[in-house]
């Protein structure tokens, strides 16, 4: 099983729950020692995990990834504190990336300004203020 382990962690990080479903799923049990001389050899660690995570999916935003982190297993207070640790880009700065990715141009007609609301929308921003600053555009 210890084996089986390392095998998979060479190839990727693991949380504990995931870690522990994969050599359940091949072997059945899983002692607890197995998983806890991974984490004291520090192979196995959630922390590390999330940080490499949101670190690769930023652009997915801060609701999305808190999200799929939790279904991965890891605990809530390492999900807050790395999530917390993450710089966010301002709503202002999200629009303006979204508008130059999408070639969009103010003022924004109704189903562009409709997809903008979404894709920011799926980002983690506040709808209140998502058309604050969609309205804003169509002032310009």
């Amino acid at each position: 099983m210890y084996v089986y382990a390392l095998k998979l962690l060479r190839t990727r990080d693991y949380t504990t729950a995931r870690l522990r479903q994969k050599v359940e799923a091949r072997f059945g049990s899983v002692p607890q020692q197995l998983i806890e001389q991974l984490l004291n050899k520090n192979f196995l660690n959630d922390r590390r995990f999330a940080e490499n995570y949101v670190a690769r999916r930023r652009e997915r935003g801060r609701t999305a990834l808190h999200e799929e982190l939790t279904s991965n297993g890891v605990a809530p207070e390492i999900i807050d504190d790395v999530l917390s640790q993450t710089a966010w880009p301002s709503l202002r700065e999200a629009v303006a990336a979204k508008m130059i990715d999408w070639k969009l141009r103010a003022p924004l007609q109704s189903r562009d300004a409709a997809r903008l609301f979404r894709a920011l929308l799926r980002l983690g921003y506040d709808e209140d203020a998502i058309r604050e600053e969609i309205d804003q555009l169509h002032e310009k």
